[in-house]
């Protein structure tokens, strides 16, 4: 009787799984596909911009310097700098603007600003004439070996575009207050690898870098 009641709750989980994995590829939450995993955790010689929980302010990654040793925090790809708050902000999304209003740029001189958000919808934003979800497929991109491609900021342009969704989860904000264990009132350590951003440059429009003039 045990092993019949193991092997119906191992059925249910299972088809579980397969349904909420159906779920996940439609409702991908996408971020720049060139996100890469590696087991190290510093290594100067790979020259490669990388997030590591701890290390720069929020919405910062690590940048390569100058020297071997050198690494530079700003901001992370799809993300840009407000002056004025010191700070970085997602494009396309309410970040320091009014409610009703999403951070943008000025073309061509690419100034942040707050532009009104003409759609009323959750994580809606304009997009070729109709509101669109960020992050999401919409309808609108195509689906090709199990990866749908979504509506997200293309880090080159730094506009709208269908970009390729990938499963690897970069939201990694740890909320301290949230992991904090009640009983020794001390943060709880998270094991967190780090993730490369293949082919991201620091010189380049929206960074704190660039608005400083300290690129060559």
């Amino acid at each position: 009787m045990a092993m019949a009641r193991f092997l119906v709750a191992s059925a249910v989980a299972f088809g579980v799984a397969i349904l909420a994995q159906q779920t996940y590829t439609q409702e991908l939450f996408a971020f720049p596909a060139d996100v890469v995993v590696s087991p190290s955790l510093e290594n100067a010689r790979n020259r490669t911009p990388v997030y590591i929980p701890g290390k720069c302010s929020t919405n910062e990654i690590l940048y390569p310097g100058d020297h071997d040793n050198d690494w530079v925090c700003d901001c992370r790809p799809g993300y840009v700098y407000a002056p004025a708050l010191e700070s970085c902000y997602p494009l396309f999304q309410q970040g320091f603007c009014q409610p009703g209003e999403y951070v943008d740029l000025a073309r061509p001189s690419m100034i942040v600003r707050c532009t009104r958000n003409v759609c009323s919808g959750k994580n809606e934003v304009p997009y070729k004439g109709q509101c669109v979800q960020l992050h999401r497929n919409n309808r609108m991109c195509k689906i090709e070996k199990r990866i749908s491609w979504v509506i997200g900021v293309n880090i080159t342009t730094l506009e709208l575009d269908c970009i390729k969704g990938t499963t690897e989860m970069l939201e990694l904000t740890v909320n301290n207050r949230n992991d904090v264990d009640q009983q020794q009132e001390q943060p709880v350590a998270m094991k967190v690898n780090p993730l490369y951003f293949e082919g991201v440059k620091l010189c380049r429009a929206g960074t704190k870098t660039m608005h400083n003039g300290l690129c060559a």
